[in-house]
């Protein structure tokens, strides 16, 4: 089965996520002002703009761009070692798409003055899908495009499983983390709060892949 036959027999609520934008679009376009907003600074405030055609679409054909990829990765797997269908890989499909349309949506609200302005929600969507990826990043066999893919674990079955273990704790603690600390701060420090944590997801489980490494060398 092609990966294309795949997606519209199999993945059939992902093709619908995808193409919903440019469904809903024709019915909100003269609701929607003539910049959307693209861009925040530390303060929740509004710095940077597209126009209305770009902005409402970039994201929509940057997440078709970004499922197909996912889709053919397997295909183009040097070693073979992932499969289209092999779990957790369509879960995490479906979570970027969803991450995906939902930022786009959040962008479309604030355009149009619905009350959700704040960069707290984005970051609140974000934590989130941290802590739901976390919860699958230890299931995710050794390959060379999904997951801490770092050159140690590549190349280590066994360091690959302890790194991606690791990795699941930190990224459901930091998602947790800043789930929790979001009502103490404001958007100004809870952004840098936001900054730290983003790169320890990335950060930790590679020292600590490196750390196994040199332990069994």
């Amino acid at each position: 089965m092609s990966a294309l036959k795949y997606a519209i027999q199999k993945e059939w609520y992902n093709v619908i996520m995808l193409l919903l934008p440019f469904l809903v679009l024709p019915f909100l376009w003269d609701q929607l002002p003539a910049q959307l907003p693209t861009h925040w600074n530390l303060q929740g405030e509004v710095d940077g703009y597209s126009s209305r055609t770009m902005g409402s679409i970039i994201l929509p054909l940057i997440n078709i761009g970004t499922y197909l990829l996912l889709l053919y990765l397997p295909a183009i797997d040097p070693k073979k070692r992932i499969t289209i269908d092999q779990k957790p890989i369509p879960t995490l499909r479906t979570l970027t798409v969803v991450l995906l349309l939902g930022l786009h949506s959040w962008i479309l609200a604030s355009a149009m003055n619905a009350g959700i302005q704040s960069q707290g929600w984005l970051y609140l969507g974000l934590s989130a899908f941290f802590v739901v990826v976390g919860n699958y990043l230890r299931t995710i066999k050794p390959n060379y495009f999904i997951g801490i893919r770092v050159p140690w674990a590549l190349e280590d079955a066994d360091n690959w499983r302890q790194t991606h273990r690791m990795g699941s704790y930190v990224w459901v603690g930091g998602g947790l983390l800043l789930l929790v600390s979001f009502p103490f701060f404001d958007i100004k420090t809870f952004s840098t709060i936001f900054g730290v944590v983003a790169a320890s997801l990335a950060l930790i489980p590679a020292i600590y892949s490196f750390y196994i490494y040199k332990q069994s060398s």
